[in-house]
């Protein structure tokens, strides 16, 4: 029986020599994305065409790109979100979607933690600073004892809590899908409106919203407490990002934390702004977790495919 042809799309894959002889055991490796870039619809399109199965990043597989692939049977995704796939088109051809859902939390939980020392210590505006020689004082603030407000109480919001609060900062969190705090001492409010009103930081956990609807618009941000610290290392969908200029440059929201935008990469008026920190995407991108993740992407492959064979 021939082996089943891989396409490996994600921008960045470590196609060790070990990897790739586990790869090579029960796959015909026909594609490798080299450029160290998000391949486009078109360029998605051309690599997975005649793919039985594919190993995946955040590109788009879109209904385009879902129906020329007439062999496709598995996307492996290196990661948990799935909204950049045609979730309908892969159902209704037949396509299953994996993910990998332990690797991501450690990681991205670190660094939803250190965007929040970043912006409270100014860390990023006195970097840029000192290199042109200005060597200005800034106030800076104690992340001790602020409210964290944490939208999504998944397994990355629950991590992010654990560690907030041995920091010594008080937890609150909306999410309506948990009965009950799983912790005595974190607060589950009612609405999304008690926790932007009460929270000194907000941090976002939650997968994309229908239809790709903005869960902090102009309204939400205008209920926020003044100076409030945003952070997002979720989805892009989730943020207006012309209200959150506005909130910013209105001194409304005091800073955020941006992994993720609507477009990526981002080259919007957010860029302009000092108070806003950019990192590309990469919160889940450690050593440690990139090896475990694709460990358990092509894990799932495997046994998608021994299971088939059988």
């Amino acid at each position: 029986m021939p082996k089943p042809s891989l396409a490996i799309t994600i921008r960045t894959f470590n196609a060790n020599e070990l990897v790739r002889a586990w790869l090579d055991a029960y796959f015909s490796v026909d594609y490798i994305n080299t450029t160290g870039k998000r391949l486009s619809e078109v360029e998605l399109t051309d690599a997975v065409r005649n793919a039985d199965v594919v190993i995946a990043g955040t590109e788009p597989f879109s209904r385009t790109v879902l129906e020329s692939a007439q062999k496709l049977q598995v996307i492996s995704r290196v990661g948990v979100g799935t909204d950049s796939i045609d979730l309908a088109t892969a159902e209704k051809k037949h396509i299953k979607v994996q993910t990998t859902t332990q690797t991501t939390i450690q990681p991205v939980a670190e660094h939803t933690i250190a965007l929040i020392f970043t912006m409270a210590k100014r860390i990023a505006e006195y970097n840029d600073a000192a290199r042109r020689n200005d060597y200005s004082v800034r106030t800076a603030s104690l992340v001790l004892g602020k409210t964290v407000g944490i939208i999504g109480l998944g397994r990355i919001g629950k991590r992010v809590a654990e560690i907030v609060s041995a920091l010594g900062c008080r937890v609150i969190f909306y999410d309506p899908f948990i009965a009950k705090s799983p912790d005595p001492a974190w607060v589950q409010v009612a609405s999304l409106d008690e926790l932007l009103g009460n929270s000194d930081i907000i941090t976002l956990h939650v997968p994309a919203q229908k239809e790709s609807r903005p869960l902090m618009d102009r309204e939400a941000f205008s209920r926020c407490r003044k100076g409030v610290l945003f952070v997002n290392t979720a989805r892009g969908s989730l943020v207006d990002e012309e209200a959150l200029f506005d909130a910013i440059s209105r001194g409304d929201v005091g800073g955020a934390g941006l992994d993720v935008t609507v477009k990526e990469p981002y080259s919007g008026p957010l860029l302009g702004l000092d108070k806003v920190i950019f990192t590309p995407h990469v919160a889940s991108n450690t050593t440690e977790s990139r090896i475990a993740m694709e460990k358990e992407a092509i894990e799932n492959l495997i046994q998608f495919v021994t299971k088939e064979q059988q």
